[in-house]
């Protein structure tokens, strides 16, 4: 799908991303909109934001957690000669000495971690985005919106509706948001 168009002014964009004011760096995955023939725009895109991309790869933030970034399961388009790959060793490896993190933007994906992985953000869903549609998220993904936990030993999960749309481009009943995590 080659989304990277609908970004109607870049420039100005990426003036806004780059003012986000961080200790540790801002960091993304790539989602299933974000591949086809425009990859090569939406990485530079991200890279002229300051933004660090992590394709099926970790970070350790201030020796203090490991955050893995995902590329997506499902990629309209594809992403060239980016596979997403099996990381649930290297997560295991990590965890033993930091917690860890996985942004993987779609939530379907969130049976592939176990107790290893202490929180999981994810996208995807747009909490619907047009009433009735968050009746059929909510059917189709275990974690559709907001914070889910399946049990005590399972990882975290949270699920933003996220800050843009998919076609058309409005809402109704649901809200663009920015999500704000405090992790202590």
């Amino acid at each position: 799908m080659d989304d990277f168009n609908i970004i109607r002014n870049p420039d100005k964009a990426i003036d806004l991303l780059k003012s986000i004011k961080t200790n540790y760096g801002v960091y993304a995955c790539l989602g299933n909109h974000d591949g086809g023939s425009t990859l090569n725009q939406m990485t530079a895109f991200l890279e002229k934001s300051n933004i660090k991309l992590l394709n099926d790869e970790y970070i350790i933030i201030d020796d203090r957690l490991a955050l893995f970034g995902r590329l997506d399961s499902r990629p309209i388009g594809g992403f060239g000669d980016l596979k997403r790959q099996d990381i649930s060793g290297t997560i295991a490896s990590v965890s033993e000495n930091f917690p860890v993190i996985v942004i993987d933007h779609n939530p379907a994906n969130i049976g592939e971690y176990g107790s290893e992985v202490n929180l999981i953000l994810c996208g995807h869903t747009h909490k619907g985005q047009m009433f009735p549609g968050n009746l059929f998220t909510n059917a189709m993904f275990t974690a559709a919106y907001g914070h889910y936990q399946k049990d005590s030993s399972s990882p975290h999960v949270i699920v933003t509706s996220g800050a843009s749309t998919w076609r058309p481009p409005m809402r109704i009943g649901t809200n663009n948001e920015i999500v704000s995590i405090l992790i202590q």
